[in-house]
């Protein structure tokens, strides 16, 4: 006999059933046999380990302490002597105290944090929980009250998204979607929420906002957008979005600040405060106007990068990241030469839109384009069983666990994976498409209207994501991927709510 959908579970099989839900949103790095590393991850933790290890006289020390410990040693040189080596870097050079910007020390204490509780499972169990969380919220926020709807939801997202993949996955990616999802429930909140929700999701946000500077960018576009429709409605950002709104507020504020502690203190620490990569220049001179203005420009224009202007066309990471000779320039560079193209980023890409508006405006909007559409599952599989070596930036006993992982044995079906999620993402638009024709026939709900709002901000969302990631930096699929869980997401709940109107008109 079926359950009604508004009759209670018994408090022991809904205590199973939420725990089922939050093992269905892990599931991806429960089979894999442990979560799921990117390059960055060894570089988060072991900024951390490193600063706990120096912070506390080095007295704490882990795996990861004596996997480097020639960089630490190097390091308390450089604290001890203005060491200023010349030549190649590769990346973050302890050794002269040369550190890039970019990697948030608190996520990266974070990570760190679970590795020496749970060798990174507590952080995968904190993602599932938190997705949960906001999936219940989602669910009653919208009128969609009960057990079935969130049930079927994660069944849903588990089976044929890339959200349970981004759970396991060590990096900050997700907290941009919990960014988004936490602002458009803030944005129709009405009193509705509790102070605690309240709390909890302008927390999350700020959580999100000093993980990564990108996120910082998409809630800043969210919040924009909705100032902007208030404003464009004659309403103004009134109390209906007030919470949103404050929300948004502190979280930029709060991640431009850790910002701006962290290069504060790595200054007064090693000398110079942490250096960004020059990420324009490289989009720039791999899209070709960058190299064509400095064929037209240089030398007299003054950029640091015109004494590259022979070289070659590069892909934007072999010009920052290559480090074989003629391969490469950023990390081949010498100090200074770095320090200047960093510095002189934003002018020169300025220099290069002034002087070719057009060319370089269609790569932006063709990068966003491509980034926008580009999410396959390419993080899976490490390849330990090629003949180049994986994992060496691991400790032993965790290299270890990586090659006997399903991953390190290459054994995930990565394109089968990436066609479920295409095909969820497609079905996903086709649904949308249809509700909103229904939506301008029929009556819609308030709480349609409020999920279409939700769709709207978003979208807004979801280009400035692909903005950032495809004409800023490169485009990779995990940037779109991190992401894009949520249209199946959206589009559920709209085929929930579509169907409890239909339901209601026939009773009618």
């Amino acid at each position: 006999m079926d359950v009604p959908p508004t009759a209670p579970l018994p408090r022991l099989r809904l205590w199973l059933m939420h725990v089922a839900c939050v093992v269905s949103l892990a599931w991806p790095a429960l089979i894999n046999g442990q979560p799921f590393y990117f390059p960055d991850t060894t570089a988060y933790v072991r900024a951390a380990d490193i600063a706990v290890y120096m912070a506390s006289g080095k007295r704490i020390s882990t795996a990861w302490t004596e996997h480097y410990a020639d960089a630490v040693a190097d390091l308390a040189v450089s604290r001890s002597a203005d060491t200023k080596s010349e030549g190649a870097a590769h990346g973050n050079d302890l050794g002269s105290g040369r550190i890039m910007a970019g990697r948030s020390p608190y996520f990266g204490a974070v990570l760190w944090v679970s590795y020496v509780v749970s060798l990174f499972w507590l952080f995968v169990v904190a993602q599932a929980l938190v997705s949960y969380t906001l999936i219940r919220l989602s669910c009653r926020m919208l009128g969609l009250g009960g057990w079935r709807p969130v049930a079927v939801m994660v069944a849903i997202l588990s089976l044929v998204t890339t959200l349970p993949f981004y759970v396991g996955l060590l990096m900050p990616d997700l907290l941009a979607a919990f960014a988004m999802l936490a602002f458009v429930l803030l944005a129709i909140d009405r009193g509705r929420l509790g102070r605690r929700e309240r709390w909890a999701l302008g927390g999350l946000m700020m959580a999100s906002a000093i993980s990564h500077l990108t996120h910082i960018w998409i809630v800043a576009a969210m919040a924009a957008t909705l100032i902007v429709a208030r404003l464009w409605r004659g309403h103004g950002p009134q109390k209906d979005s007030a919470s949103a709104l404050i929300s948004a507020a502190l979280a930029i504020l709060l991640g431009l600040g850790s910002v701006a502690l962290t290069d504060s203190v790595v200054e007064r620490q090693f000398g110079r405060a942490p250096q960004l990569v020059p990420l324009l220049t490289a989009r720039f001179l791999a899209d070709g106007p960058g190299r064509a203005y400095l064929r037209t420009h240089c030398p007299q224009a003054g950029f640091a990068i015109c004494a590259y202007r022979d070289r070659p066309p590069l892909s934007a990471p072999a010009f920052l990241w290559a480090t074989a000779p003629g391969e490469g320039i950023y990390l081949l560079a010498s100090p200074a030469e770095r320090a200047a193209m960093a510095s002189q980023d934003k002018a020169f890409a300025w220099a290069v839109i002034a002087a070719y508006p057009i060319e370089q405006g269609a790569k932006i909007l063709r990068n966003s384009g491509a980034q926008l559409i580009r999410f396959d599952s390419q993080l899976l599989n490490d390849h330990c069983n090629r003949p180049t070596p994986c994992g060496l930036a691991l400790p032993d006993a965790d290299r270890r666990r990586l090659m006997h992982s399903l991953g390190g044995r290459s054994l995930w079906p990565q394109r089968l994976i990436t066609t479920i999620h295409y095909g969820a993402v497609g079905f996903a638009l086709i649904m949308l498409a249809a509700w909103g024709v229904s939506m301008s026939r029929g009556r819609a709900t308030n709480a349609e209207r409020d999920l279409a709002r939700w769709a709207g901000l978003i979208a807004i969302g979801m280009i400035i994501n692909a903005m950032l990631g495809g004409a800023v930096s490169e485009v990779q699929t995990r940037y779109q991927a991190r992401i894009i869980w949520l249209l199946p997401f959206v589009a559920t709940l709209a085929a929930m709510l579509w169907r409890q109107r239909s339901a209601s008109m026939i009773k009618r």
